[in-house]
């Protein structure tokens, strides 16, 4: 920036102006009239001051000035407030230059070139630069040096010594030294004062600390001491303060930096203007441009360090936090995360993965070798690799890895190759998903599916044998009532009934795992069931077998059928004892429990949450292995030797207990007993009190009775019983021909005994038309099983009187008494 003085006038004009891109005339953005017409005044009389002390600066000519601090102080404004305060630059440069004793004239053309400075500036730096306040970045250091300070101080050199020459009062110079003076001058003026107010005003804040300010105090006291020796020395080493102004630049950044370029250039013109220093022992010209380019220098240098420091530490800064990011989401990852080198070593680990694998923490991870401490099978790495070498992205794959207690587990990969420049393979990385649950519940599933078919063929064989056997048995005790039998026929004959004894108890425990008996559920509390049981099972065991009780108080009743429920509790009891040759302690166990949470069950996909009543069948027994307790239940599966076990009686009490809505379990180890929990939905009604059976007396019997029933031998031997025990029986073989009876006969039936299930209609829409139309009927159901829809879950209610196939005289004679008197 250039002053001019003559005779009668000395000439300061100059000014800079920037701009944010605003309109210059868009008023709905200056805020109040009476607070932008401040700021205006403000702008120009800090102008007018930073002009006078411009002046001062002449002094190394009596028409040149060193610096001319407005410029930078008009850029700032424009950049910081918009281009809307430029009348105030304009003010105080007219200001300043019409009191230095400049023709009014000249004084209006250098405040011109002044704000035409500051506003091009503004403009080049905001629009085409892209440029930021805070001087953070290198490219906003350039932009505000070239686009800011050289390439628009031309406007203000140009016009203000063209107003002067016109207006007469041009300075004893040559035009070229002239302009260029003024240039320079505004040029130094703007690379010193506008870093110095962003910096301040716009820069990012930083909390100062005890250390900052004593490093500060330091720096400050350094700089101001070296400039002050160099300066006060004829020797040229007024470069050597360029270390400490690196020092504020690299500490304290772009503020640092021109908060130090500053201090020294007031210190060097100060010195210069008093004829003191390198820059004062030539021509007044030469020592000009020399102290215009140390300042340029020394700002220039400062500021580019700063920037170039901060660009360092923003990236750095990025890239930890890109780092951490990344650790981030890889540590709470619910995905297991790995990667290994091409030999198979792991580099990179995550929590999740070392869940999955059944250690402590990643860090017990790194380092392993893949093929013999996670893969199932060492072999099946090398599939593995070849897969992900051939597919040029991600690809997915279940294989077999091992815990770290050499458990196998399930695992779906989903991986990929990263090569290197070269195309090798540098590493593997892939994302790990445990998939051990999901086979388990595919496990679970088809065993549920083989169990449902094979309990369905069996329902089905017992339904059709239950049948023969009832004629088989029927007709037994018709041939041992004669009494003119022979002896030998009649041991025959026994050994037939005991045969079909014994084919009843197969056929029950068949219909029992096929869930598709008919139940007569009670409400009932298993510590009641237990008691009754334990006496009996004290006679069938050995002395060297502890049986124990422990009980619940208050344990929550359950709704199921009590004679099934028995058959589960032996079946069990029994399983123990065999389990316990040598002698041991078998115990059961009840209590109350609440399931929170769905629990994986074999055979199930799972157990629902809700309130149970547990039982615990406990022994100390032999225990079983893996493989076969993922057999227990399947029927007809046996530990035992040829001829001791049918391999019913686990599958007969997973049958009852799933058909009564339970749920069975087993935990078990070889050599450590075994431990069947046996879970049964809670009942809101009170235990039920079982009413003894009535049996028959010796009073003659009597009434009409009504046989359904489309099995044509199960039908006559039913007719021949009940006929022979003095009762008026008539028959139907399905539904239509029992209709046609009762609109025949009236009201004259005492008893309709009906099957379940018959063909076009079954025996519960028979008995409930029936029932319409004679009121007071009785019915007696009788069947081997039942698909029948209409039974939910093959339950009656509690008073419906059923009875199962096979079954003897004594049997079905005692129950029609016991109905008909009832």
């Amino acid at each position: 920036m250039s002053a001019f003085a003559e005779t009668a006038a000395r000439t300061p004009p100059r000014g800079s102006t920037g701009s944010i891109p605003d309109t210059i005339l868009d008023l709905s953005r200056l805020g109040t009239w009476p607070g932008y017409v401040v700021r205006v005044a403000l702008l120009a009389a800090t102008y007018v001051l930073a002009g006078r002390l411009g002046f001062t600066a002449s002094a190394v000519h009596p028409v040149v000035s060193s610096a001319w601090p407005p410029s930078g102080i008009a850029l700032a404004a424009l950049l910081l407030m918009g281009t809307r305060v430029w009348p105030g630059i304009a003010l105080g440069a007219f200001l300043v230059n019409i009191t230095a004793g400049i023709a009014p004239l000249a004084a209006v053309g250098i405040a011109v070139g002044n704000t035409l400075e500051a506003l091009v500036a503004a403009r080049l730096l905001t629009s085409f630069a892209g440029f930021g306040l805070s001087l953070g970045r290198m490219r906003d250091v350039l932009a505000l040096v070239l686009l800011g300070a050289i390439a628009s101080a031309p406007v203000s050199a140009t016009i203000g010594v063209t107003a002067l020459a016109l207006a007469g009062g041009a300075p004893q110079l040559p035009v070229s030294t002239a302009w260029l003076a003024w240039f320079s001058g505004d040029a130094i003026g703007i690379a010193l004062v506008t870093p110095l107010i962003l910096s301040w005003v716009a820069g990012a804040k930083r909390r100062i600390t005890g250390r900052d300010a004593i490093e500060v105090s330091l720096l400050v006291v350094i700089l101001i001491g070296f400039t002050i020796v160099l300066f006060q020395t004829q020797f040229s080493y007024v470069y050597a303060i360029f270390p400490v102004t690196i020092w504020a630049a690299l500490r304290f950044g772009p503020r640092g930096a021109a908060t130090a370029s500053f201090i020294v250039a007031a210190l060097a013109i100060g010195y210069t203007v008093q004829g003191y220093g390198p820059f004062a022992s030539s021509t007044t010209v030469t020592n000009l441009f020399e102290l215009q380019t140390f300042i340029a220098l020394l700002a220039i240098t400062s500021l580019l360090l700063a920037a170039a420091t901060g660009e360092r530490h923003t990236a750095e800064m990025a890239l930890e936090r890109s780092r951490r990011q990344h650790r981030d989401i890889v540590h709470h990852a619910s995905v297991g995360v790995l990667q290994t080198n091409p030999e198979g070593k792991i580099l990179l680990a995550n929590p999740a993965l070392a869940r999955i694998l059944g250690y402590d923490g990643p860090e017990q991870l790194v380092g392993l070798d893949m093929i013999t401490d996670v893969y199932w099978e060492g072999t099946q790495r090398a599939a593995t690799l070849a897969r992900f070498e051939v597919v040029a992205n991600v690809d997915t794959l279940e294989v077999q890895f091992k815990r770290r207690d050499g458990s196998p587990i399930w695992v779906d990969v989903h991986g990929r190759s990263v090569r290197d420049d070269a195309g090798r393979t540098a590493y593997f990385e892939g994302f790990i998903y445990d998939l051990t649950s999901r086979k388990t519940l595919e496990l679970q599933f088809m065993q549920a599916q083989k169990m449902e078919a094979v309990g369905r063929l069996a329902g089905g064989v017992a339904h059709d044998f239950n049948n023969l056997l009832t004629v088989i048995a029927s007709c037994t005790e018709f041939v041992l009532g004669d009494k003119a039998l022979a002896e030998e026929h009649r041991a025959d004959l026994i050994d037939v009934r005991k045969a079909t004894d014994r084919a009843t108890s197969l056929t029950r425990q068949l219909l029992a795992f096929g869930r598709t008996q008919v139940l007569r559920p009670n409400t009932l509390c298993l510590n009641d069931r237990l008691a009754e049981l334990l006496p009996m099972l004290k006679r069938l065991f050995e002395t060297t077998i502890d049986i124990r009780l422990e009980t619940t108080p208050d344990l929550w009743a359950v709704r199921a059928d009590p004679g099934q429920i028995e058959q589960v509790l032996l079946n069990l009891a029994i399983n123990s004892r065999d389990a316990m040759p040598d002698g041991g302690t078998l115990t059961f166990a009840t209590e109350n429990i609440v399931v929170v949470e769905e629990i994986p069950i074999l055979g199930e996909h799972s157990m629902k949450p809700g309130e149970y009543v547990l039982l615990r069948v406990r022994d100390t027994g032999v225990g079983m292995s893996e493989e076969t307790q993922r057999m227990i239940f399947e029927p007809f599966f046996t530990t035992k030797e040829l001829g001791k076990g049918t391999g019913l009686g686990l599958a007969t009490a997973y049958g009852i207990v799933k058909q009564s809505g339970g749920y069975i379990k087993v935990r078990t180890a070889p050599g450590q007993g075994a431990e069947f929990q046996i879970y049964l939905p809670r009942s809101g009604a009170a235990p039920a009190r079982i009413a003894p059976s009535v049996r028959r007396d010796d009073r003659p019997a009597g009434g009409t009775i009504l046989v359904v029933e489309d099995e044509a031998g199960v039908r006559r031997a039913l007719q021949r019983m009940l006929f022979a025990e003095g009762y008026t029986v008539l028959t139907a073989a399905n539904g239509a021909e029992a209709l046609d009876l009762f609109a025949a006969r009236g009201n004259d039936f005492d008893l309709l005994i009906t099957d379940l299930v018959m063909p076009a209609m079954d025996g519960r829409d028979l008995a409930r038309k029936c029932c319409a139309l004679q009121r007071g009927l009785k019915v007696i159901y009788i069947s081997g099983y039942t698909r029948d829809s209409l039974l939910s879950q093959q339950t009656f209610e509690e008073g419906m009187e059923f009875l199962e196939k096979p079954f003897t005289n004594d049997v079905i004679l005692e129950r029609v008494a016991s109905v008909l008197r009832g």
